[in-house]
């Protein structure tokens, strides 16, 4: 009896100790998450050294969205693309693909003097559309998928034509789409400053 006493009296100070230690860490997060603002926040803990990683939430928000000049196309949410000038970037082809740092992938296409941005790839079969064909279609600005042939209004995003089976590899790719309903093409809104151009997802 004497022997299960002491036992228990031992155990009680190594049980407190644990609870206490257990407290503590409860404390000190609640003290970081509401010094940062919450999760997702960019702010870093008051008096803290900033050593910590960010939610990747927050780092997305902050790389998305180049920091610019008060007044500029930024300020309302619009996306600059990066390595991407207006005039230049368009001299050899006048699709460039572009990867964001969110890991978002897009093309721009000029025709003419307009830029247009799109999606990266087509929706019937998930094609890059870097290597895609421009055409015009009743003096409207197209688009036409290399492997299928879907071709889609570049400034509406509107399927013209789904899978055509106009040659003998399309006729097995259009066959597959047979039942299948057309999907648009998602396209987002272009400003272009100066060199800089400027897409807002919507």
């Amino acid at each position: 009896m004497s022997v299960c006493i002491a036992r228990s009296a031992a155990f009680l100070p190594a049980a407190q100790a644990a609870a206490a230690q257990r407290h503590a860490r409860r404390q000190r997060l609640a003290v970081a998450v509401s010094a940062s603002g919450g999760f997702g926040s960019s702010k870093k803990p008051a008096g803290g050294s900033g050593s910590k990683k960010q939610p990747k939430l927050a780092r997305y928000l902050e790389t998305d969205a180049p920091t610019t000049a008060a007044g500029s196309a930024a300020d309302d949410g619009w996306v600059e693309m990066p390595g991407v000038d207006a005039e230049s970037s368009f001299l050899s082809k006048p699709i460039k693909a572009i990867i964001l740092p969110t890991g978002r992938a897009v093309c721009l296409y000029k025709v003419n003097d307009t830029i247009y941005a799109s999606d990266a790839n087509s929706t019937a079969y998930k094609y890059p559309l870097a290597d895609a064909s421009l055409l015009s279609v009743k003096g409207k600005p197209a688009v036409e998928v290399a492997l299928d042939g879907t071709v889609y209004d570049l400034a509406t995003g509107k399927v013209l034509s789904w899978c055509p089976k106009n040659t003998l590899a399309r006729k097995v790719l259009g066959g597959l789409k047979d039942r299948a309903e057309p999907v648009d093409l998602p396209v987002y809104p272009v400003q272009v400053q100066g060199s800089k151009v400027f897409v807002k997802f919507i």
